[in-house]
């Protein structure tokens, strides 16, 4: 292989690396929405934050958002199973108290491969505590989640 083919297949290939990477990154969610925490210790989450896109004029909705503040130590998670059913769960690892990652339906501990499903119940271990649920309730247009 001549050196001018050589530096251009190099070329290429680093292309191809960063655009995947780009594409991979947005099936992620990369940071997490910053809500506000009310008098009554409620985090409040405005049910439009879960309209993905309007598809033919209807709203397209993401199955989940992570939610976070600074008042908080660990993110929540929270799941939209149907528009009145929501579940929030603690990102912590009941194990060893490590940060999960969210994989749309499925909770990882980074530290040890505990997982978890969408209502925080242990689907492998070493966990063998659920998840910490906080309650939410539906009102004039946003979630509350109920810290306390």
């Amino acid at each position: 292989m001549k050196r001018q083919q050589f530096i251009q297949q190099c070329g290429f290939t680093c292309l191809g690396i960063l655009g995947l990477g780009a594409l991979t990154e947005s099936c992620t969610p990369s940071r997490y929405l910053q809500m506000n925490i009310n008098d009554q210790n409620q985090l409040q989450v405005p049910l439009s934050a879960f309209i993905a896109a309007e598809k033919n004029g209807s709203p397209q909705y993401k199955s989940y958002l992570v939610v976070s503040n600074d008042r908080l130590n660990y993110p929540i998670v929270v799941y939209r199973k149907t528009a009145t059913n929501y579940t929030a769960l603690l990102l912590r690892c009941s194990h060893q108290y490590n940060e999960l990652n969210v994989a749309g339906a499925l909770l990882t501990c980074p530290a040890h491969g505990s997982e978890f499903d969408t209502n925080g119940a242990v689907v492998q271990g070493p966990a063998e505590e659920p998840l910490r649920a906080f309650p939410v309730t539906v009102e004039e247009g946003r979630l509350l989640i109920h810290l306390s």
